[in-house]
């Protein structure tokens, strides 16, 4: 990957971080960060060391969504220059929600419009206390529609509808309490909370924790009648997987499963 300019990746302890490095413009995305974004979380998600992925911003806001100065302030975009530009932003969040292993947010500060969207992206969202958050879309004239999938399959219609359409601010308390943000944490405690999600993550099975993933998003997708095939047939390649047979030997023998690094150890 890279060399990257919008954004930094670390990595150590079975996790990566992937941080948003932009703080001059509160972290809002231009072409070159979409472009980084999705090459880094495609090739982040088929590296089977990577356990976990951290996304986050540098300095005091998360995001500010789309980055204005590159959706052309100084002119009107042509329909083939915006068409490009919407497809570009729908591979970015689907690059994070498709990636194959899981997906951490670490919120702080302000997080408006695409913003919002990169979270619901995320499989587990944690904010600090003090973040605020708006679908700031329809304060510029514009609609939420990329971000809007994504959105409505995390905290569905009537919050949407309530935020979507007045644009206002919300809180962290907020976005917890309607699905966005699954934990809220003070300020001075938000890395240290992340960390410890990330590393619970390193310890169950690996390929059933990223095969429980995409069961999920799988079965968001099938009809009705169709998911029961589908879990029947996961839960039974599941069983016969060299993972659950490992597993459920350790449990009996009352030791640690072979996928579970010692203390120290990266």
């Amino acid at each position: 990957m890279g060399p990257f300019t919008s954004i930094l990746t670390e990595s150590g302890k079975g996790y990566a971080r992937v941080i948003l490095n932009r703080p001059d413009r509160r972290n809002a995305f231009d072409a070159r960060m979409v472009e980084e974004l999705c090459e880094t979380f495609a090739a982040l998600g088929q590296d089977q060391s990577v356990r976990a992925i951290v996304l986050t911003g540098n300095g005091p806001a998360f995001c500010a969504g789309a980055d204005l100065h590159w959706m052309g302030t100084d002119r009107i975009a042509s329909a083939p220059e915006a068409r490009q530009d919407a497809e570009r932003l729908l591979a970015m969040f689907r690059a994070i929600d498709d990636c194959l292993c899981p997906v951490i947010g670490c919120i702080q500060g302000a997080v408006y419009g695409g913003g919002v969207g990169l979270i619901a992206a995320c499989d587990i969202a944690v904010a600090a206390a003090n973040a605020t958050f708006a679908f700031s879309e329809v304060r510029l004239g514009l609609v939420p529609a990329v971000i809007a999938p994504f959105v409505l399959a995390k905290v569905g219609n009537s919050f949407v509808r309530r935020f979507c359409l007045t644009g206002e601010p919300f809180s962290a308390s907020t976005a917890r309490d309607n699905g966005l943000i699954h934990d809220v944490v003070e300020p001075a405690a938000l890395d240290a909370h992340v960390t410890s999600l990330a590393e619970q993550i390193t310890h169950p099975a690996p390929q059933a924790v990223r095969d429980t993933k995409a069961l999920f998003r799988r079965l968001h997708h099938l009809a009705h009648e169709e998911r029961w095939k589908v879990c029947v047939e996961e839960h039974v390649r599941a069983r016969l997987s060299s993972e659950a047979q490992e597993g459920i030997r350790a449990f009996r023998e009352r030791r640690t499963p072979s996928w579970v690094k010692p203390t120290g150890v990266e």
